[in-house]
């Protein structure tokens, strides 16, 4: 009596786990190829992004986020930023997503998210950045930093 439902049911579950283990698989095969593209570059020029020196950052930034950090607005979100302090050190990045696109005047581009865990003097921050490709390298179209240091008094001198 029971048989048949039992059946179903299991076979149900079965189908089930077999389709997350398959999309599981085919997005850490998707993560893998941009981590192993990307990584390098995030590993050389992220100390340039938090040193607090925009002249640094400057040449790592799209022409449109360069704009933004350029204005007043931009360079106080930046400066607040440096409340965080010297980096200690930085966990691997972390694949968020990735996105392809044409624009009618240029080359096909990726526009690729990344999550980073900075460890700095005032604390940690979640750094998430955007890259988008830039030829055989990237650039960086969007930094956001969240942290509790943000809460805190300053740093004394």
């Amino acid at each position: 009596m029971f048989k048949k439902p039992l059946k179903l049911a299991g076979s149900f579950a079965l189908i089930l786990m077999v389709a997350f283990a398959v999309v599981g698989i085919g997005f850490n095969l998707y993560a893998s190829k941009y981590l192993d593209a990307a990584t390098p570059y995030l590993e050389q020029n992220m100390p340039a992004v938090v040193s607090w020196d925009f002249e640094r950052l400057k040449p790592l930034l799209t022409p449109e986020s360069r704009a933004v950090f350029e204005t007043e607005q931009g360079q106080r979100v930046y400066k607040m930023f440096s409340k965080l302090g010297r980096l200690t050190s930085l966990d691997a990045p972390k694949f968020l997503n990735a996105k392809a696109g044409v624009a009618l005047d240029k080359e096909p581009y990726e526009v690729i998210n990344f999550s980073i865990l900075g460890h700095f003097e005032a604390g940690d921050a979640e750094i998430t950045l955007t890259l988008v490709t830039a030829g055989d390298s990237y650039q960086i179209d969007y930094i956001n930093m969240g942290s509790d240091a943000f809460l805190a008094p300053p740093l004394s001198d």
